[in-house]
């Protein structure tokens, strides 16, 4: 194989947020890339000399959260003048993320933590800058999952840490100290990536079998046929602060590409199979799991199985039999595909229309049409000219994205209607309190207040750098407000000029 891996890490304006109030987990499609590192190494991880870190400037029309700054020790001073602006940034990032992908023939993408935050982070920022935005795919690995892969196969090959609840963490910086691999300066986007580098080859010389299977599903056709060729696998993950390994067996593809519905062989499969449609839905659940073949999941031998409990009581001879039941069972397939209809129907009936924005799905992108205008609105040199195509746009929402990006790009551009368009549109986002999937200027302030009262409640020795820091942002933020509030606002400057504007 002619490999190569490509690390890379961001540093953002955020963690993310919940979409609504009763979502799950957090997601970070809203947040803007502020600094890319990159670098290339070859199949045994010796770094290349192709790197990349960069750094740019904030959009006007992201508000970031004050923790991302008080991370990565930049202040608001340094977002609003760094060299690049954003769609410099994303440029660049596809332009050389595509050349180093094409330099080789079956080049993987990794990093830590990146299947979860910084691969959804390059996707929303390549739609808000109209460029595709699965330029990593097929091949996409994460070390936070290899490092848990490890842990579970072999405990005593990686130390891993512990909180007070007695949670295993796989932190990057954790992992790095505990394992003696070197750490420059966390939060750094480029120390992060050869931080990242040295986890990866720890992995790699402790146990280079264990590696290989761990490479084989960062390609999601190859964890499809993984799936799809053993009746039954075992799959290992994180749950509640735990490595949890389970002895699956595949039922059927769900309606999402390269997702697999499986049951967990511990579980007896005849009253499943057995079940009506209504009966199903109470007593699957618990039961069953998806396995998302491009998030490089963690996946070997059924084999194996009977090495952890509560497999080792049942024995091989019951899981193989179980197994027999359930791998590709066409009545449980039906349950499942019936399921998937009744759930996607509440899902709908549920939905918040006050959370569905023009850049809320990336994969709309595949729907604009029109990839001649695009392509020629980015092969122009000015955004004059790119304004001009930008214009021929028919795709509502692609024309949004275009303006609202000429609007942080270079607002002048504008047509007086377009800009007081997408400025009105700004204040309804960003200045009313109410919840966004995106953090609001309201809501980042709040954010403020809460890290001036604990960096007072700390003995930090970096303490009056960080209150600066954040009594800087707020500034900048009350500055925002008013803009944003003010109907007959004109185009912001940039860099020292907007600097001026905001602190005199």
């Amino acid at each position: 194989m002619n490999n190569n891996y490509i690390f890379y890490d961001f540093e953002t304006t955020g963690k993310g947020k919940k979409e609504n109030p009763n979502s799950f987990g957090f997601k970070a499609n809203w947040e803007q890339i502020l600094q890319v590192g990159a670098i290339v190494t070859n199949e045994n991880l010796t770094p290349s000399n192709k790197t990349l870190n960069e750094f740019c400037r904030l959009r006007t029309s992201i508000i970031p959260q004050p923790g991302a700054l008080l991370t990565t020790n930049k202040t608001i001073q340094d977002s609003i003048t760094a060299k690049l602006s954003s769609y410099e940034l994303i440029s660049l990032i596809n332009k050389v993320f595509l050349e180093w992908k094409d330099n080789s023939t079956d080049s993987i993408f990794i990093g830590h933590n990146t299947l979860e935050f910084d691969e959804t982070v390059l996707e929303y920022n390549l739609l808000n800058n109209l460029y595709f935005p699965y330029i990593t795919r097929p091949n996409r690995g994460d070390t936070l999952n290899l490092a848990r892969g490890m842990y579970g196969l072999n405990p005593s090959l990686i130390s891993v840490g512990s909180n007070a609840k007695g949670s295993q963490i796989f932190k990057l910086g954790v992992l790095a100290e505990l394992n003696n691999l070197g750490q420059e300066n966390a939060h750094d986007a480029l120390s992060d990536v050869r931080t990242t580098i040295s986890l990866a080859k720890y992995i790699y010389d402790n146990d280079i079998d264990v590696w290989k299977n761990l490479e084989l599903t960062m390609n999601a056709e190859k964890a499809a046929n993984f799936i799809n060729n053993n009746r039954g696998f075992c799959c290992i993950n994180y749950w509640f602060g735990k490595i949890q390994i389970q002895a699956l067996s595949m039922v059927c593809e769900s309606q999402y590409k390269g997702w697999y519905h499986t049951i967990d062989l511990k579980h007896d499969p005849e009253p499943i199979i057995e079940s009506n449609n209504d009966e199903f839905k109470k007593i699957i659940k618990k039961k069953n799991r998806y396995v998302i073949c491009n998030k490089n999941p963690i996946l070997f031998s059924g084999k194996l199985a009977t090495r952890y409990s509560p497999y080792d009581n049942l024995g091989s001879d019951l899981l193989n039999e179980r197994a027999k039941k359930v791998f590709k069972n066409k009545t449980l397939s039906e349950k499942f595909k019936y399921m998937e209809l009744d759930r996607q129907l509440e899902k709908e009936e549920m939905s918040s229309q006050d959370n569905i924005f023009p850049e809320s799905k990336a994969n709309m992108y595949l729907s604009f049409g029109q990839q001649d205008v695009i392509r020629s609105f980015h092969q122009q040199d000015n955004w004059k000219d790119k304004y001009k195509y930008a214009l021929m746009l028919e795709d509502p929402r692609a024309s949004f994205i275009a303006k609202r990006l000429i609007f942080d790009e270079s607002p002048e551009t504008l047509n007086e209607r377009d800009f007081k368009f997408i400025h009105q549109e700004l204040h309804d986002r960003l200045v009313i309190n109410q919840h966004r999937p995106f953090t609001t200027i309201p809501e980042s302030m709040n954010y403020v207040d809460t890290e001036l009262s604990n960096i007072e409640d700390n003995n930090d020795t970096d303490k009056e750098s960080k209150i600066k820091t954040l009594k800087d942002f707020n500034t900048y933020l009350i500055f925002l407000e008013k803009y944003f509030s003010n109907k007959n606002a004109e185009p912001l400057k940039k860099g020292k000029d907007l600097l001026k504007q905001i602190f005199g």
